[in-house]
């Protein structure tokens, strides 16, 4: 097994494919305005992505409805990563954490914030160096936001 880290170039049709559907329902129909402030990275094994995520730098499209909470690390520099997925056949292999680890390399002054809808996620980002910093509570909406420095 060689897999390869690389910025997915040109069409990101290739990235939301692996995606959920209601993910790529989000993403796909916005990204042309995301796309100037963000990167999608991705693993490759053979010809086929088997995870990836998305890197943002200020603030993204789908996460203004927690403007105030998560100004202070945008302000700071920190970048979002989102949609950060691995195909269900290649889950239990560590690729989360192997996209983590290569992102850090590729970059390793940077610092990186993200959301997670589901708590039990935690663990996941714990694990691979984030600390988790506060639950957000916008209506029904509510997320946890983790930060890596």
């Amino acid at each position: 097994m060689h897999i390869q880290f690389e910025k997915l170039p040109g069409n990101p049709e290739a990235f939301f494919n692996i995606l959920p559907a209601d993910w790529k329902k989000e993403i796909a129909p916005v990204w042309e305005q995301y796309a100037p402030e963000a990167d999608i990275y991705v693993l490759i094994d053979g010809d086929q992505i088997v995870a990836g995520g998305v890197v943002a730098h200020g603030l993204p499209l789908d996460m203004a409805h927690f403007f105030h909470e998560v100004s202070e690390w945008v302000g700071q520099g920190y970048r979002y990563i989102g949609y950060l997925w691995v195909i269900e056949n290649r889950r239990k292999q560590h690729l989360g954490s192997l996209w983590l680890r290569e992102l850090a390399k590729h970059d390793p002054k940077a610092k990186y914030w993200l959301t997670i809808e589901e708590e039990n996620l935690g663990h996941f980002y714990l694990s691979n160096g984030f600390r988790m910093v506060k639950k957000l509570q916008k209506g029904n909406i509510t997320e946890w936001l983790l930060v890596k420095d």
